[in-house]
């Protein structure tokens, strides 16, 4: 259902008024806390110093008694607590809603939240109207500590950035928000791969963005007469919603007329997998000093490269799209 809000002239609006508003005119796609960009409030520590420097940010924050408010904060310099001589600790950096300014407005505390020493430790609970920025693991007797950057990251899974209109960013290592829990025809951007993904009607996610090269790993393979070739080289694959594409080459040693099919590489995981067998061709030499030619070249519902061929094969040389349809998807 969507939400309308107007200005009536001669009326005056208060701090709840503005939350409301703000809730109804930014895109928070089922964020309960926004960022307004994933440039702000950026870390740096000092070792020496026993610091951590926040850079300026605003953000807006998710209030405990409904409803939101954008504030900012000109960043702070805050100190790390002493280690604890038994064990382990991990400290929360968070920006806190508060009071700053002489006429009241709304802005934001630089904070760190000192956690209990643990065996395993975990960071503090996130106190109400606040942001999470940062982890800083601190071990036992040690001068030194860790700092880990929690903005947007999904371990606060109801924080992301605005990305753009009505479009938020986030970097959770590969996984998106639950669709169902964003508007259909919203868009989320992957900071981590690179991609954009709409939300469909049907409720799942859609890219058109191809995400990261991932290696593919090689595997040796048998000649038909039995000789053991050793397969290297470097061959890559990556995906978006349409297809898979798939470049680079790989080296046979020795030279052997395979003739037969193998399996010279496997998919890494993270990568879909077809549901059928999905075929093409790549360009082959035939050794060191002659022509080339083609072979078969394919990805399988396993998740193997198969390749085959006619003639001594020295070299692959791969450089395929394979097209994802409802013959080869789930």
């Amino acid at each position: 259902m969507a939400g309308f809000a107007w200005f009536q002239e001669g009326v005056t609006y208060g701090g709840n008024d503005l939350a409301n508003f703000n809730s109804l005119s930014v895109p928070r796609l089922g964020m309960t806390h926004l960022f307004a960009s994933t440039s702000e409030f950026l870390m740096n520590s000092d070792q020496t110093a026993r610091t951590v420097a926040v850079g300026a940010g605003n953000a807006l924050v998710g209030l405990a008694a409904g409803g939101a408010t954008w504030a900012w904060s000109p960043g702070a310099t805050v100190a790390v607590p002493t280690a604890s001589a038994a064990n382990p600790r991990r400290d929360l950096i968070i920006a806190r809603l508060t009071t700053l300014a002489a006429d009241g407005t709304n802005g934001l505390a630089i904070e760190i939240v000192t956690g209990t020493p643990a065996a395993t430790p975990v960071a503090p609970a996130r106190p109400a109207n606040a942001v999470a920025l940062g982890w800083v693991d601190v071990p036992k007797a040690m001068t030194t500590f860790t700092l880990t950057v929690t903005r947007y990251t999904g371990q606060y899974r109801d924080q992301a950035a605005l990305a753009g209109r009505a479009a938020i960013a986030i970097d959770w290592a590969g996984q998106l928000p639950t669709a169902s829990t964003v508007n259909v025809g919203a868009t989320v951007y992957d900071v981590g791969t690179n991609q954009r993904w709409t939300r469909k009607s049907d409720g799942t996610w859609f890219t058109s963005d191809p995400g990261p090269w991932k290696l593919c790993t090689p595997q040796n393979v048998q000649a038909k007469d039995g000789t053991n070739v050793t397969v290297t080289g470097t061959l890559y694959i990556r995906e978006d919603s349409t297809k898979w594409e798939i470049s680079g080459q790989l080296t046979f040693s020795p030279s052997k007329d395979i003739d037969q099919l193998v399996l010279p590489a496997l998919v890494p995981s993270g990568v879909s997998r077809p549901t059928q067998n999905t075929y093409g061709s790549s360009g082959q030499t035939y050794g060191s000093t002659s022509a080339g030619g083609v072979g078969r070249f394919a990805l399988m519902t396993s998740g193997a490269i198969e390749y085959g061929s006619d003639g001594t094969i020295a070299n692959l040389y791969a450089n395929e799209q394979f097209s994802k349809s409802p013959w080869n998807t789930a």
